[in-house]
């Protein structure tokens, strides 16, 4: 299975994007701010994608 990460602050839109993939067959990780996605990169190095917002936090 595919794996992506989402990254954005805004929680309702990362969690209806991850929704929307999940249902599609991909593993999905949620990371609200710069540094936990950064901790989630770090951790999970088989990351298929990254979906990202330019304007983020941390």
């Amino acid at each position: 299975m595919s794996k992506i990460l989402i990254v954005d602050d805004d929680r309702e839109i990362a969690s209806l994007i991850g929704d929307s993939l999940y249902d599609e067959g991909y593993e999905t990780l949620l990371a609200y701010d710069g540094e936990v996605a950064l901790e989630k990169v770090s951790n999970n190095l088989d990351l298929e994608m990254i979906i990202l917002d330019i304007m983020m936090p941390k």
